[in-house]
């Protein structure tokens, strides 16, 4: 059974721009909220699905890897940005990532050990929650910019998710599928297909990614994810503020390019 996403890391210099930006798209934003371990984070939650907008908040508090911690969360999400803004990693739902991980090892995987940790968070009305998570991630040497990984959250959903997050002025519902740009897309597929997330994955050359979309841009990644698919109700509801930001209309679809937003390729339609 393949996997369902839990949620897209989206990269950026500057959270509060990024707020700004995805607010004025017609999302509704949560507050900030930062990492034990160097960063931080705001969310825009969707129907069992979210957006993390992530950036590097305290640099001093991320620590180097070494040879009992070979992938550190925080190390490789502040290197990606060195180079460039963007989508790091795509989140899987799980229910036991420590299975998880024995399901990716299994599959040929490079699988270091999960990773829990926890941290506070907020109601809508101002009330201390605590969240906990735990994740396995599955890494492959030709995906280096392109970390996928399940996360378990252990804490119970009204923790985290509330209808007054998920409730968006631009009508957005979900996540479609996930894209992904390489110059080795096939053999990115037959890993895809083995942790079985092919289906919310859909792997293309750069040519091929530019002929189905219809446009080029000098921000697409050649080995990492282009973008993802947003579902909204309602086009009109977004077609404005996406126009705004540089959106091109494609058929049906309206298409924000990369480097108009922060690096990321957003595939705008109707369900």
């Amino acid at each position: 059974m393949s996997r369902a996403i839990d949620h897209l890391v989206l990269c950026v210099n500057d959270l509060d721009a990024a707020i700004a930006a995805y607010g004025k798209l017609g999302f509704t934003v949560t507050p900030r909220a930062t990492h034990p371990f160097g960063t931080g984070n705001a969310l825009i939650q969707l129907d069992g699905m979210y957006i993390e907008l992530l950036s590097v908040i305290e640099p001093a508090k991320i620590n180097e890897t070494d040879i009992s911690a070979p992938f550190s969360f925080a190390v490789y999400n502040r290197d990606y940005l060195r180079h460039r803004e963007g989508m790091s990693m795509l989140a899987l739902q799980s229910r036991d990532a420590q299975k998880d991980r024995d399901d990716f090892i299994a599959a040929g995987a490079a699988v270091p050990r999960v990773f829990d940790f926890e941290r506070d968070g907020k109601t809508p009305q101002g009330d201390d929650v605590s969240l906990a998570f735990s994740l396995a991630f599955a890494i492959h040497p030709l995906l280096r910019n392109a970390v996928s990984f399940v996360c378990q959250h252990r804490h119970p959903s009204q923790n985290f998710y509330f209808p007054e997050y998920q409730t968006h002025e631009n009508t957005a519902r979900k996540i479609g599928k996930v894209l992904l740009s390489h110059w080795a897309a096939d053999a990115v597929r037959d890993f895809y297909e083995a942790i079985e997330v092919d289906t919310v994955i859909e792997s293309l050359h750069a040519d091929e990614l530019i002929d189905k979309y219809g446009i080029d841009d000098p921000d697409f990644s050649t080995d990492g994810f282009a973008g993802f698919e947003l579902i909204v109700d309602d086009m009109a509801k977004i077609a404005d503020a996406a126009k705004s930001f540089g959106a091109i209309a494609k058929k049906d679809k309206l298409i924000l390019p990369p480097s108009k937003f922060f690096g990321v390729m957003v595939v705008i339609s109707a369900k």
